[in-house]
């Protein structure tokens, strides 16, 4: 995943190398596929479902609750724009062309 962030993009995999993992993950994940070279992998995915399910009662408790004011959504910015100047159609801006 770090490759694909370089910020080079020529370093960057390019379609067929991300289809080409994905496919490996996904023949791995189903069980239905696995050589030595993929045995890394296996083993990732492997350690991280023994995470997951050791953590799993943890995450279950300690389930974080979000702040209703913290979604977005649309709401007025009054404190934020009540010093702006009102709209004035007569802006020198207006009349310049560009």
């Amino acid at each position: 995943m770090k490759k694909c962030w370089d910020l080079n993009p020529n370093n960057r995999p390019n379609i067929f190398e991300v289809n080409e993992l994905i496919t490996s993950f996904y023949k791995l994940y189903d069980r239905n596929f696995f050589t030595v070279e993929n045995e890394e992998i296996g083993l990732q995915f492997k350690k991280a479902e023994e995470y997951r399910k050791a953590n799993l009662p943890f995450i279950k408790n300690h389930q974080i609750t979000t702040h209703p004011q913290a979604i977005y959504t649309s709401r007025l910015l009054n404190p934020f724009t009540e010093d702006l100047p009102e709209y004035d159609d007569n802006s020198q801006c207006l009349d310049q062309v560009i």
